[in-house]
């Protein structure tokens, strides 16, 4: 594992290339009620029943970390986008972050490669 010494991010490879630019969070969100909704949902759920866990907004995505980067969000007008280790979802409502979901986000929040 590698830490960048610039943005403080967790790489599997050393000097893995990446963006150290962050941007506030709620750029996002801009027109995108539903979305910041279900992001807020889903944060305070994986907090609440896995373990707490830091955002980091970038350019291209929100990133939620535990030890180590374990989800990439991507707010769209009417869903939510999440890339996980066990794939890709596009969640619509909060019905669809149920238990097996959460089962999976939690896979991923453990999972250390």
């Amino acid at each position: 594992m590698w830490k960048c010494n610039k943005c403080g991010r967790i790489f599997k490879k050393e000097g893995q290339m990446h963006s150290c630019k962050k941007i506030p969070l709620n750029d996002h969100f801009k027109n995108k009620n539903k979305s910041k909704d279900l992001f807020d949902f889903l944060v305070k759920k994986i907090n609440k029943e896995i373990g707490k866990c830091k955002i980091i907004s970038l350019p291209c995505c929100i990133h939620l970390f535990s030890n180590y980067d374990f989800l990439a969000i991507l707010p769209k007008k009417e869903n939510l986008e999440i890339r996980s280790k066990f794939g890709v979802f596009k969640i619509k409502s909060t019905k669809e972050i149920d238990d097996k979901f959460m089962d999976w986000m939690k896979e991923s929040y453990f999972l250390k490669t």
